[in-house]
């Protein structure tokens, strides 16, 4: 069974290279073949000029969906979803299925993802303490008990204050330097 760095490897995702991986591992191998449903905020444009394109990154070949691909191989039970603005990232595949939509747009989510709810849901969406705060406060409501809520690529200090002041410092796992935020939800 490949391990998930292998897998980010083999797809493109830029996981690794941000040195998510092992916590990702550690924190969802006891997880790994349950059923359940993900959903992950940001699958990667390509289009140059728009903000957070992969379009002249560190991952040579970059294809959208990368990360979806990614755990769709490492999940191997569960169904994985996409939200972006990106028309360039809109696709379906094997238990993957993508939607269009701002992830900081309250009513866009409801619209998009009615009433569904995930064990896992990863924000590597925009990367503005804004755009972070306002994905959490639409979305953290849809992780079921038991689940989490993951924040990628932390850039400010007010989104690990504003996690902290909700939740506290026991409860929230922060990578050093502190760019990786997962919230366990119970």
């Amino acid at each position: 069974m490949k391990t998930l760095t292998e897998i980010i490897d083999l797809y493109g995702s830029d996981k690794n290279l941000s040195n998510y991986t092992p916590k990702y591992e550690e924190v969802f191998e006891p997880i790994r073949n349950e059923k359940f449903s993900m959903l992950e905020i940001g699958i990667g444009t390509i289009i140059p000029g728009v903000q957070s394109s992969m379009v002249n990154t560190s991952v040579p070949n970059y294809k959208p969906g990368a990360s979806l691909r990614s755990w769709q191989e490492y999940f191997k039970n569960a169904m994985i979803y996409g939200g972006d603005i990106q028309f360039d990232t809109q696709f379906e595949e094997d238990r993957i299925k993508t939607f269009l939509f701002d992830s900081t747009s309250k009513f866009e989510c409801d619209v998009a993802l009615e009433d569904m709810k995930f064990k896992i849901i990863i924000d590597d969406g925009l990367h503005t303490a804004e755009a972070q705060i306002s994905t959490f406060n639409n979305l953290y409501e849809r992780v079921e008990n038991g689940g989490y809520y993951v924040i990628e690529d932390i850039n400010q200090p007010a989104i690990r204050e504003y996690i902290y002041n909700i939740f506290g410092y026991e409860n929230v796992y922060t990578s050093q330097p502190g760019n990786l935020i997962i919230i366990f939800k119970n």
